[in-house]
């Protein structure tokens, strides 16, 4: 009967331990996937588009917040944009936060300017069936 529990036991944990990894690969899938400026400017809001908006190099979906409905916000910042700059020195700090705000907001990818900057935060770069160059410390 202790084998049969320790057994069950094993099998629950490491059914739990795989949905868990699961989880987690999904939570991070949106840092895979890289938008062109050019590709970015699709999604503006108009003609039934996302409404996407990047800052710091991560594109955010901003689809849902009312402030967004109709692909610009407050009648100076347009979607399918990187608005960085707007929102560290032209946005109230006491609501936006420095971009903070956005953390609220679903994160849908990241520009190809900060994949290139950070190749951990994309594999894209990495062609499927080429070989990996083998780098070697002097």
């Amino acid at each position: 009967m202790k084998i049969l529990t320790a057994l069950l036991m094993t099998v629950m944990l490491a059914g739990s331990a795989a949905a868990a990894e699961k989880k987690s690969a999904e939570k991070d899938a949106w840092k895979k996937r890289v938008f062109t400026a050019e590709e970015l400017q699709k999604y503006n809001g108009r003609d039934g588009q996302p409404v996407y908006a990047a800052v710091d190099g991560i594109v955010y979906d901003l689809s849902k917040s009312k402030y967004w409905k109709t692909g610009t916000h407050m009648k100076q910042h347009e979607a399918g944009a990187d608005l960085s700059a707007d929102i560290h020195e032209k946005a109230p700090k006491g609501i936006h936060k420095d971009g903070k705000i956005l953390n609220k907001m679903p994160k849908v990818g990241v520009t190809e300017e900060y994949a290139k900057k950070k190749p951990e935060a994309s594999a894209v770069k990495e062609k499927a069936g080429a070989p990996k160059e083998n780098k070697v410390k002097k």
